[in-house]
C-alpha cells in the first residue's frame, strides 16, 4: 500500500520558545498526514462512518526540526485486529528520521462506544498484507 509521504513546512508558529517545533504540533502533523494516507487509498467516507478514534499515541523525538524544514510523513499498517488499527507513522527531514509515532486507532459508535472496524475497511487493508 504504497502512498506518497505526507509533506508540511515547519512555520514560525510550530515553534516553542527553545526554536524547535513544539511536541504538540506533532500531533497535528500527525493527523494531517493520516488523513492523507487514508485519502490516497479512498477510505474518506468508509472512515467517516467507523468514527476513527486515537486511542493510544507513543511519540519517540529523534532530532529537533526547526523553522523552514520540510518534513515528510510515511504512514505504513502496522497491525489490524477486528477493533483497532495499528499504524507506524515516521516523520523525516532530509532523509533523516526526526520522530516516530505509533498510533492505535478504534472505531466507535454514535455513544462513543468501541466497536468493530467496517468490514469494508479490513477487507481493503488485508488487501494488500
Amino acid at each position: 500500500m504504497a502512498c506518497k509521504p505526507y509533506r508540511c513546512t515547519v512555520a514560525n508558529y510550530h515553534l516553542d520558545g527553545y526554536g524547535h517545533v513544539n511536541n504538540a504540533r506533532y500531533l497535528e502533523f500527525l493527523e494531517a498526514a493520516r488523513w492523507s494516507f487514508f485519502a490516497q487509498q479512498g477510505l474518506q467516507d468508509v472512515l467517516r462512518q467507523a468514527r476513527l478514534v486515537v486511542v493510544r499515541i507513543d511519540i519517540r523525538y529523534r532530532r529537533a526540526a526547526v523553522l523552514d524544514d520540510v518534513l515528510d510523513i510515511v504512514c505504513q499498517i502496522q497491525t489490524l485486529k477486528s477493533r483497532q488499527l495499528c499504524l507506524r507513522q515516521t516523520v523525516q527531514c532530509a532523509g533523516r528520521t526526526v520522530a516516530e509515532a505509533d498510533v492505535t486507532l478504534s472505531a466507535t459508535d454514535a455513544a462513543g462506544n468501541v466497536v468493530r472496524l467496517p468490514d469494508a475497511l479490513t477487507c481493503f487493508l488485508l488487501k494488500d498484507k
